[in-house]
């Protein structure tokens, strides 16, 4: 009897394991490049799983392009010091980030610092967890995005307060 109850037990643990792991991104992003530019927000989605926030960029032609990266989620937004009006349309930023593989105008791993004040938001450039992380601070510039890179401020680690400690 407990043998055929062992082996279902088994064969539902098995198949249940995968739905409680976090979705992967090394077959979205390309972990070889980065792009670093000056960019406009366009649009700012403060919603689960990931905040996400939309630019406008132009790449090395002078073409411009709507681009996307996501972030965090909101709780880990607000505990970054980040909220809800962090981000608004025309904002000036220079930005950072991992781009999409396959030539998608998406990224991930950004960084953001607001030209009008010089504030910093996101991330350092690590990107990743353990063994597989990188820096991608010290990847090369993805081809065609080049001529627009921007040299972003070393990061100080200052980050705002948290709206939950105010």
């Amino acid at each position: 009897m407990i043998r055929r109850l062992a082996v279902p037990f088994f064969v539902i643990l098995a198949i249940c394991t995968p739905v409680f792991g976090h979705h992967g991104t090394a077959g979205v992003y390309d972990f070889g490049h980065r792009i670093t530019t000056k960019a406009t927000v366009t649009k700012y989605v403060w919603a689960n799983p990931h905040v996400q926030i939309y630019f406008t960029l132009k790449n090395d032609k002078g073409e411009e392009q709507t681009w996307g990266v996501e972030t965090v989620s909101p709780g880990n937004a607000l505990a970054n010091g980040w909220t809800k009006n962090s981000f608004k349309a025309g904002d000036q930023l220079l930005v950072s980030f991992i781009p999409a593989k396959n030539d998608r105008f998406f990224g991930s791993c950004p960084q953001f610092v607001f030209v009008a004040d010089g504030h910093r938001l996101g991330g350092n450039g690590r990107c990743g967890m353990g063994v597989e992380a990188v820096d991608a601070n010290k990847l090369p510039v993805k081809p065609g995005y080049t001529e627009v890179e921007v040299q972003m401020p070393k990061d100080t680690r200052a980050r705002p307060d948290s709206e939950q400690e105010k």
